[in-house]
């Protein structure tokens, strides 16, 4: 289909160019466009779709189209003058890849700032990022007192990641009194390595030095510090910003910064200081706010914030869904239902909201309907929990033939989930002792897709977890064969010979290449302490332990550590370890075995 406002310029612009081909004739030149210095919308609220010259970039009253005498004169070659009328014709019939080409060329050759206008916004139109880019550069060199150049250069900048280079030019658009919105750069920013965010600092810094109130630069330079993990600095800029006024980026970075540093009950009484004094954007704040209850804790509280929330805007689901879920956690079923079911009627977040049905009616053993919901739960994410549960409740009254027909239905139906049901039908059948099951399951899979990796993987772990330890030891091998770099294998099996066998030497070394491959994997540097205490290394074992422990608070790892120091003779320490352990994870058998063992002694 072909744009009617690129035929309208075109038709213009033809017309133009023939009667510069006349006069060519006479005067041996030909005419070019300057674009002349215009202030446009922020860069943030710019299209890339304006290639029209009879309209400006903030899309409000059509600009006048000069006449044929107020064009700049600038002399072209003829051969240029040909290749811009190609360029012209092509566009006019609609060949926008050929006059997009030839315009890249005379802009090249010729350095006009009116042909790279034009090709930079033919360019973005077609969404040819790469050579919007490399037009907008050429635009801005030979133009630098437009304010369109810069910005269409800093758009394809930040497009591109090159933020450093982008700064320049929005740096350009203020000092020629456009409005920079410096805030682009420090949310893309996130992305960036450290050395490249502190390379727009630095810039935003410098700029500061000679505006040292203005309002976006402290901001980004704000976001960036935060960024940075430089919370205190971040924090300081933000309390100057809020006493002039309230903005409510600025309140959120302040939130942000105090959750951070672990005020979270200053970031909480702030936020209930200030929620209801935005009016425009009070429900995001509000919505902030409640999500910032919710994860305190304060579920009442949160609860209120929630339902003024939904009053606004009574068909959000995110907003039932989170109302749902502080109804379960309160122990309110029917409130929860009922919040579920308006999910359902909205058509919101509706394989979710069938999940959650099925979940209360199972609580409430009214499993028929358990199983009706389950089954409406749909492809998205609560998919395989849901035959999850579908198979668990067959299996849990004695239906073994019907939850092996129904997730062979599954995988029939979805054969990109066919891998994960098979797990699933595994894991299920292992946790209720029917181990043969598993492996004929599991043998079956492995012989129709014998370089399936993760389907080998997934068997020798649950060999491991059934005291298997000849089938683990062979899939895990068979793994490093085919990928000697798969560094979890070697981590796994390293592990499982130094915990269940003497072959302790054997087990150092796959450790040692799994840790070269993954240095800093907690639960490889726990292998690595777990066999240097096979090994009697004491120290050495309390060291890996130590920095697993700090890495990834984990019982298991806890269990670990506390036996090395009880057995290296720091006994409180271990105690304290373990007692430490146990608060976050009450019901962690590892942790109460080693106790129970190690305290009897």
């Amino acid at each position: 289909m072909i744009n009617a406002d690129l035929m309208d310029l075109y038709r213009v612009n033809l017309g133009r160019v023939i009667g510069a081909c006349m006069l060519l004739l006479v005067l041996a030149g030909c005419n070019s466009i300057k674009p002349q210095n215009e202030v446009s919308e922020p860069l943030s609220t710019q299209t890339v779709s304006d290639v029209s010259a009879v309209s400006d970039s903030t899309g409000t009253e059509p600009k006048r189209i000069p006449k044929f005498n107020e064009y700049p004169v600038a002399p072209f070659k003829n051969d240029a003058l040909y290749q811009l009328l190609v360029a012209e014709v092509a566009g006019y019939r609609g060949e926008y890849e050929i006059a997009l080409e030839k315009y890249m060329e005379m802009a090249t050759e010729t350095q006009d700032a009116g042909v790279a206008a034009r090709a930079t916004r033919l360019a973005n139109y077609l969404k040819r990022n790469d050579l919007a880019l490399q037009a907008s550069q050429i635009w801005s060199e030979v133009d630098p007192d437009s304010i369109e150049a810069h910005r269409h250069a800093a758009d394809q900048l930040v497009r591109s990641g090159d933020l450093e280079q982008a700064i320049l030019h929005m740096e350009a658009i203020k000092n020629l009194g456009g409005l920079a919105n410096f805030d682009v750069f420090a949310y893309r920013a996130a992305n960036l390595e450290p050395q490249e965010r502190e390379a727009l600092l630095v810039g935003i810094s410098r700029m500061l030095e000679t505006d040292p109130d203005d309002e976006q630069l402290l901001f980004s330079k704000a976001v960036l510090l935060e960024q940075q993990g430089e919370l205190e600095a971040a924090l300081a800029i933000a309390e100057q910003l809020l006493g002039t006024k309230n903005n409510i980026n600025v309140v959120i970075l302040k939130v942000n910064a105090l959750k951070a540093l672990l005020r979270s009950d200053e970031a909480l009484a702030f936020l209930a200081d200030v929620v209801d004094g935005f009016e425009e954007e009070n429900r995001r704040l509000r919505l902030i706010y409640a999500r910032f209850l919710f994860e305190a804790g304060d579920l009442d509280v949160a609860k209120v914030q929630y339902g003024i929330i939904l009053e606004q805007a009574p068909s959000d689901g995110d907003i039932l869904f989170a109302l749902a879920l502080i109804a379960m956690e309160q122990k309110q079923d029917e409130e929860a239902v009922t919040y579920l079911n308006k999910m359902v009627r909205w058509n919101r977040r509706v394989g979710e909201a069938h999940f959650y049905i099925g979940t209360i009616a199972e609580k409430n053993n009214d499993i028929a309907k358990a199983l009706r919901e389950y089954k409406q739960v749909g492809r998205g994410y609560e998919f395989l929990p849901a035959q999850s549960r579908i198979a668990s409740i067959f299996l849990d009254q004695g239906r073994i033939a019907d939850m092996q027909h129904h997730l062979a239905n599954m995988r029939a139906d979805n054969p990109d989930r066919k891998d994960e049901l098979v797990m699933v039908e595994a894991q299920l059948l292992g946790d209720h002792g029917i181990v043969d099951e598993v492996f004929y399951l599991l043998d079956k899979e492995v012989v129709l897709q014998p370089d399936n990796l993760d389907m080998r993987y997934f068997r020798a772990m649950t060999a491991q977890r059934h005291g298997r330890m000849e089938q683990m030891e062979r899939d895990l091998l068979y793994i490093i064969e085919k990928e000697p770099l798969n560094a979890d294998a070697l981590n796994a099996l390293g592990y499982t010979l130094a915990d269940q066998t003497d072959r302790y030497e054997e087990a150092l070394g796959m450790i040692e290449k799994a840790l070269v491959i993954k240095p800093d994997e907690a639960a490889f540097i726990d292998s690595m302490g777990w066999v240097q205490y096979r090994l009697k290394n004491y120290s050495e074992a309390i060291r890996h332990l130590r920095r697993a422990l700090e890495l990834f608070t984990n019982d298991e790892v806890a269990a670990h550590l506390g036996e090395v120091l009880w057995v290296s003779g720091s006994k409180d320490e271990a105690i304290k370890v373990w007692r430490k352990a146990l608060q976050l994870a009450p019901q962690s058998e590892i942790l109460q075995k080693v106790m129970e063992e190690f305290a009897a002694q």
